[in-house]
């Protein structure tokens, strides 16, 4: 893996490699420079929007941007955004935590870490062949060679949130199971709290 990143790196200048020994992920709001709950808007699909409104309580009007009091759908495989309020998510809590925390879509749960796949052929990333993919991750979690793809464990290095304790080996597997579940839409139940490496915020 640290071979194949090296080969894309000056293509991804902006993160870095996650590997075990890593330093854990800690939501660092109180003291967080960048925050992100006010730098990205974020997209959310169906599941995730049923998932807001179950965790919640509130309608969708309070948490989606709308227009005319309905919510706008995007031509986008994830159609909705979360509503923003004064430059920064509507949900976040004056503790600059999450206020709905529970509820909080995919890509709130998968920051600041995303996975990519190489392939070894053309050092080229893949995204379209799933099943090839997951298979290659499963090979890679049981310690074979993955080829023909290389899952490569990112995390994005404006956050200054790497300052927790060395992940092992085994919540490194579980944090880069989790991620690909995350970001590639698969209907499994992550944990709530999120993976042993990426630590729960309040």
């Amino acid at each position: 893996m640290t071979a194949a990143f090296a080969r894309i790196a000056h293509r991804f200048t902006a993160y870095e490699l996650v590997l075990p020994g890593t330093p854990a992920f800690i939501c660092l709001a109180d003291t967080c420079p960048t925050h992100c709950c006010k730098i990205y808007s974020v997209s959310l699909g169906e599941r995730e929007a049923v998932r807001m409104e179950r965790a919640s309580g509130l309608a969708r009007f309070q948490f989606l941007e709308c227009e005319d009091g309905e919510p706008i759908a995007l031509p986008l495989a994830q159609p909705y955004l979360l509503s923003r309020s004064e430059g920064q998510c509507s949900l976040l809590g004056a503790n600059l935590y999450c206020g709905q925390y529970e509820g909080r879509p995919d890509a709130c749960r998968l920051y600041p870490h995303f996975v990519i796949f190489l392939d070894e052929a053309t050092d080229r990333p893949v995204h379209s062949y799933v099943e090839g993919m997951e298979a290659s991750l499963e090979r890679a979690l049981a310690g074979e060679d993955p080829a023909p793809f290389v899952p490569l464990l990112l995390r994005h290095l404006e956050c200054p949130g790497f300052t927790g304790p060395a992940v092992g080996l085994e919540a490194w597997q579980e944090l880069l199971r989790e991620t690909w579940q995350l970001q590639y839409g698969n209907e499994f139940a992550p944990a709530e709290g999120g993976a042993t490496g990426r630590a729960s915020s309040p």
